[in-house]
């Protein structure tokens, strides 16, 4: 188990290095505080607010790395906000009235610009069924195909440069703009939408008198459109993949289990039994640093919130221990995961499990033909 070759670590770590792999240790799942919706609440605006005060002062300082720094963190925030809370409270699971989860969900869609809440909302329960998740009315299936433009019988070479260019390309982030913009003035819901455009152009309009619009669009507007673009981009390439083609025909219950797994984020730690104090502290070094560079992105901006156990919801849909992702997922598998006919399946690294995605993608390919003929 990848996870337990960093129990050579000291203690004091372990807690960071769970939260970040979103794997714990066995042993620490009956030693860790009970969070509530709360806590996500309070980290996602932290996040918000810290990245776009260092996004503010980056750019006034003409400070590139504080600049960059603040837009990981703002858009990480956005990110979490969307994935942790307005998620679930499309699935009525933040508050215990409905009411307060539909206007708290229709808030946060409002001030970020999301996919109107009433229609995410509406799109997100087809999502949940194992009769349109991964077809043409799944809309993260949808959004590959469409906007990514992967094809099953492209190579994973093909997919991957598709992948990179839509996340990074600016075209594709204006059309992304566009879209939240205009999905927003379309939405059925015209108080909402109404709401939603007045809050934004007062704000715009504010920050131009008082001399500040250009600080305003790189601190808040670029975050918000350009980086949630990029993070959800390459977060869905991540979100699910495909079983057999025989299981994609049946859709029965061990299609749920096998369309989603868990995508842990860190490596092993491979230190050599015989090595010396000066290898092990080399081998040591050298994950460190990838786990604190490249992972830890991954972590922040990329799969934030429960989305390396994403699996765990598609499982458990209304468990209320949610909240609670990183250990409920690692119980549940202990206990088994009954009813369900298998246990969950892990992938570690988010390069990893992409590059399996879209190999399944690949192998998914007679379905989707047989599909189009029909």
């Amino acid at each position: 188990m990848i996870r337990n070759s960093m129990r050579t670590l000291p203690g004091f770590i372990q807690p960071f290095l769970s939260w970040l792999t979103a794997k714990p240790l066995p042993e620490d799942l009956n030693q860790v505080r009970t969070l509530k919706p709360i806590h996500h609440i309070l980290v996602s605006t932290g996040l918000i607010a810290s990245g776009v005060v260092l996004a503010c002062v980056g750019y006034l300082h003409g400070s590139v790395i504080l600049w960059v720094l603040g837009f990981v963190l703002a858009t990480g925030g956005i990110k979490q906000m969307q994935v942790m809370i307005c998620h679930n409270c499309a699935h009525e699971m933040v508050f215990e009235q409905r009411e307060t989860n539909v206007t708290v969900g229709r808030i946060i869609s409002g001030v970020l610009m999301l996919k109107p809440f009433d229609t995410y909302k509406r799109e997100h329960a087809l999502h949940h069924s194992s009769k349109t998740l991964l077809t043409d009315d799944d809309d993260t299936l949808s959004y590959l195909q469409g906007v990514v433009g992967l094809t099953p019988s492209d190579s994973v070479t093909t997919m991957w440069t598709k992948l990179v260019c839509t996340a990074l390309s600016p075209l594709a982030i204006l059309r992304s703009f566009w879209s939240r913009v205009k999905g927003t003035a379309t939405a059925s819901n015209h108080r909402v939408a109404a709401l939603t455009l007045s809050f934004w152009a007062t704000v715009s309009l504010l920050a131009a008198a008082l001399g500040h619009f250009d600080l305003f669009i790189m601190a808040w507007v670029v975050p918000v459109f350009a980086g949630y673009h990029i993070s959800t981009t390459f977060r869905l390439a991540a979100e699910h993949t495909w079983p057999s083609v025989e299981v994609l025909e049946r859709r029965g219950i061990d299609f749920i289990c096998e369309s989603t797994t868990g995508v842990f984020i860190g490596e092993e730690l491979r230190i050599p039994q015989a090595a010396g104090a000066v290898r092990r502290t080399a081998c040591i070094s050298v994950w460190l640093i990838k786990m604190l560079g490249f992972h830890l992105f991954i972590r922040v901006f990329v799969m934030v919130g429960d989305t390396p156990c994403h699996d765990f919801h598609h499982r458990r849909p209304r468990s209320k221990e949610w909240p609670n992702y990183i250990t409920a997922r690692e119980r549940d598998r202990i206990d088994g995961s009954k009813p369900f006919p298998t246990n969950y399946a892990d992938y570690w690294g988010y390069i990893n499990a992409v590059t399996v995605n879209f190999r399944n993608f690949q192998n998914a390919l007679p379905y989707y033909a047989s599909k189009t003929e029909t």
